[in-house]
Parts: structure tokens; sequence; C-alpha cells
């Protein structure tokens, strides 16, 4: 059996980089696991009162990403449930999980990633997380606030997560630039990077990273 391949996805918050993961997943037939996603799974089954469980919602609430022994462990095991080729949104995001995430390309026989790097401004950031919105059913993100109040996908209710509050969503933009450019540069050695123009509409996005892949 041949080598899975593998994709992570960079950006800062709101630079779109989840929409163009579920756009690119669509395409090379793909799962998608993100720190994110993998957090509110364990936050919605976990047990309210468990000192884990609050420290991992205090965390969330807050914007602080989570340490580095928790993301390491619900990364092993979505991997280990996975089956085909996977995108990784936004992981790894420090220099540990960078070598977490080595292992993890070993221990699972993977390809060497491609690495998509949807750069954006930091006011841009700042800008689109004002007006985004979330489905609280399929999790979809919005980032245009003229949308309704219903997902086009599932017609669920379109909500402002706890993290997109103004003081958190400007600690989140100031803490992630420093941490995506040390990334950056470790994976500039062991795989392909491209930096993307994420300024410009999804359709526009989606194109530049089709010419990369």
């Amino acid at each position: 059996m041949g080598k899975r391949k593998t994709f992570v996805v960079l950006g800062l918050p709101a630079s779109g980089k989840g929409t163009q993961a579920e756009i690119l997943a669509e395409k090379v037939g793909a799962e998608i696991i993100g720190v994110g996603n993998l957090v509110r799974v364990e936050i919605e089954q976990g047990n309210s009162q468990s000192r884990r469980f609050k420290k991992i919602k205090e965390n969330y609430d807050k914007g602080i990403p989570q340490e580095d022994e928790l993301t390491e462990e619900l990364f092993d095991q979505a991997v280990a449930k996975s089956k085909g080729n996977l995108i990784f949104d936004n992981y790894p995001f420090s220099a540990n999980q960078f070598l977490f995430f080595q292992e993890l390309l070993k221990k699972y026989n993977f390809e060497l990633p491609k690495i998509i790097y949807i750069k954006i401004d930091p006011e841009s950031a700042i800008s689109r997380i004002k007006t985004r919105l979330v489905c609280d059913r399929c999790k979809f993100v919005y980032l245009s606030g003229n949308v309704g109040d219903n997902c086009q996908k599932c017609s669920g209710k379109l909500i402002k997560r706890s993290d997109d509050m103004p003081k958190i969503m400007q600690e989140r933009v100031n803490f992630a630039q420093p941490r995506i450019d040390l990334v950056i540069e470790k994976f500039k050695s062991i795989g392909q990077v491209f930096e993307i123009d994420g300024e410009k509409p999804i359709p526009d996005v989606s194109a530049q990273i089709d010419k990369v892949i």
C-alpha cells in the first residue's frame, strides 16, 4: 500500500483557511483534521465536572491555544481513525507540535506534506472576524455578516463564536503570526511551502491553490 498524501493549510484566524481546506478536501479526496474542531468535540462530549474539561473550556473561551500534550493526544487519535489522505488545518502550530507532526508522518506512513500558507494582513483578519458567523449545526464559516440568520448549507442557526469577541480576537491574531512564521521556516526543510494571497475572493484563492497542488 502506497503512502497517503498530506496537506497542511496555515493562516491567521479568518484567513479563510477552513473554507479553502474544505474546497481542497473535495478535490483531492481528503479528510480534514483541525485542532479547533477536535477541541470543540472534546468540549461537547466531555465531562463538564472534570478538571481536564474545565481547563480545555477555559482556554477555548479565552482564545488561548491548548497545551501540546492535549493536541498531540487528540491528533494521534484522529489520525489513527483516518483511512485516506489528510488535510491538517493550522497544525502544527509550534516547534514542539512540528516535531510531533514529523513523528505522525512516519508512524502512519504519510508522504511529506505540501504546505498551503494563506497569507492576509493582521488588520484584514481583525476586520473579517468582526463579521464572521458560524453554523451551529454543520460548523460552516461565513466571513460576511450579510448572509441572513440561517446556514445556506444545512439551515442551521448562524451564531458568533465565543472566541470571536473583540479582545480575544486581537490576542489570537497577535499570538498566531509569530507561530506561523516559525512553523513555515521549519516546513521549508521537509516539504513544499506555497504562499497564497488570501486577500483575494474565495474563488481566486482556490484557483491559486489549484496551481500548486
